[in-house]
Parts: C-alpha cells; structure tokens; sequence
C-alpha cells in the first residue's frame, strides 16, 4: 500500500487542526504582543503613589523618566546583542534566551521593595532592583523585537511573508492595549495607593515568556540558519515540518542556490554606516523612518498624552501621562 501523501504546510503535534505555518504565527505574534504589553506597562505605574513612596522619589523627579528610559537603552543593546546570537547559535536558542532575560528583569521589578508585612527593609535599594530590572528587561524584549521578525520571515513563504509579518505586528498594539486595561482597571479597583496596583500590571507581563518559552521546542529552527552552518540534512527537515515533503524539495534548491548567492557578499556593520556602500542608503532611510515614527507616530501620543482621565482628581494633569 502505497504512502499517504504529506500534508502541505506540514503536521502539527500540539493542536492538530493548525499546521506548523499557523502555530509560527501563533509564536510571532504573542512574542510581539509581549513588546507592545511592555511599552505601556508603565503607563499608571508612574503615577501610583505605593510606587514613588516605595522608590523614594518624587511624582515630578526626573528619575521617574530615567527608570522608564533605562529600558530602551537595554532594548538597543539587546537587539544587537540577540542578532549577533541568533547568527551565532540560532535563531530558537537567542530567542529562548531573550524570553528568559526578559522573565527575570520582570520578576526583578515585581520584587522591587516588596513587603507583605507593612514594613520594608529595602530602604534605598528598591530604586537600584528597579532600574536594573528595567534594563535586564530591556535586554530580553529589545532582542525579541530583533530576532521574531527574521525567525518568521525565514519560515515564511514569499508570497506570505508581508501578510504574516503584518498580522504579528498588530499584535504590537493589541498588547499595549491589554497594558492600559489592566492598569487602568488595577488602578480603579485597589486605588492609586495599593502596591499590588502597580505590581499587578508587571507580573502579568510573566504569562508571555512563560507560555513562549514552553512552547518554542515544538518549533523548527529556520531552514536559512541550518545553510549558513552547513547543516543542509537539518535544512531539509525544517523544510518538511512547515511545507510537507513534496514542496520542500523544491524550496530547498531555491534556498541553496540563494545561500551561495549570499555567501559571496557578506555585509558587516562598518558596510551599512560607510557612505557609498550599496547598503548605506537604505540604512539611513530606515534609520530616519524610525526616528520619524517615533516623534509622530503613535509612540509620540502615547507617551506624551494622558490616555485616561484624572482618576484622582489630582490638579496636576500631568501625573497620568503615559511613559
């Protein structure tokens, strides 16, 4: 009796009506939320006042913006960090441990003068666990938001690629989203001077790379990595987990034949930065579109504007910004 043919897109072995293809999204797509949830986690947290007692700082002190800005600075860091990794080790493996930085930065600023009895014996250390937890933070979610877009786009097909990153990047804003509702709705329910109002929105943030972390062995390493390090047996395999075996024959001659074309021109950092090289151009233009997105995009409004009204009634409007 002959064998049945391979299904196309592959087999899944955790929920049997979605494909490999499917249960990538899946992955991208809360890894992205992930980063969306953390751009507005601190949005009421700045305003609590349990926080700033706690952290010893004023609601006016400029090290409430410090804490928040530590953060992007671990996230540039981070991402070059984690593509230097994936290119390395793999892409699942920097990944995996992007994930598990960024759970122990969070579990760092959950526990940030923690006191389940009245009294803290933290005194001025809260403010340094914070920090630092804001920056190993930033170290993990800055290489998630590197190394997710070129692990599903290298397992993606070229006719799928832009519709898969584009849903995975609406992720993005459904995560800053549930941010807002969960510290809008702590903040209404315990009140502004409950410390579990401002510790709950950060321990949320946990269910992510938890669920991530527990999830990623069941997906295949990227085709593309396995050609760079020679490995064109693990190629192969990773082909028929997503496509099936008939339609990754194929892919994988196209994939040969584009590895060695891209062997030949390795292109270094120092190239993107060196006027006249071919890839110093679209550098600065994507490097301009970032900075312009950031003054006036979404990313301006949300962190300059009040999302939601004086719950307080406090005279300072100000207090309820979103960093």
């Amino acid at each position: 009796m002959p064998n049945p043919p391979s299904k196309v897109g592959g087999s899944s072995s955790i929920f049997p009506l979605l494909t490999k293809k499917h249960e990538i999204v899946m992955f991208s797509s809360t890894a992205i939320a992930l980063y969306g949830y953390d751009q507005g986690m601190m949005s009421l947290i700045n305003t609590n006042s349990s926080y700033l007692k706690t952290m010893q700082i004023g609601e006016e002190s400029p090290i409430v913006g410090i804490i928040v800005s530590v953060y992007y600075l671990g996230c540039a860091i981070g991402a070059v960090l984690a593509s230097w990794l994936a290119d390395k080790e793999g892409r699942k493996p920097s990944i995996f441990a992007c994930l598990a930085t960024t759970s122990f930065g969070n579990l760092l600023m959950f526990i940030s003068g923690l006191s389940l009895h009245g009294s803290s014996s933290w005194k001025g250390a809260s403010l340094g666990c914070m920090i630092a937890g804001r920056v190993i933070m930033g170290l993990g979610v800055g290489g998630i938001d590197a190394t997710i877009p070129v692990y599903s786009s290298e397992l993606s097909s070229d006719g799928a690629r832009g519709r898969a990153l584009a849903q995975e990047f609406q992720m993005n804003i459904f995560g800053l989203l549930m941010a807002y509702s969960i510290n809008l709705g702590v903040t209404i329910g315990l009140g502004k001077d409950s410390q579990w109002a401002w510790r709950t929105p950060i321990i949320v943030m946990q269910i992510f790379p938890i669920l991530l972390m527990s999830f990623i062995a069941q997906l295949p390493e990227t085709p593309r990595w396995f050609m760079s390090v020679q490995r064109e047996d693990d190629a192969k395999k990773a082909l028929e987990k997503v496509y099936g075996k008939e339609a990754a024959k194929s892919k994988f001659e196209i994939l040969k034949e584009s590895t060695a074309q891209e062997d030949g021109s390795k292109v270094q950092y120092r190239d993107m930065f060196t006027p006249g090289h071919a890839q110093f151009h679209p550098t600065m233009i994507t490097i301009m579109g970032q900075i312009n997105q950031a003054l006036t995009g979404y990313g301006a409004v949300s962190g300059k504007h009040p999302p939601y009204p004086d719950l307080s009634q406090s005279s300072n409007s100000s207090s309820l910004y979103t960093y």
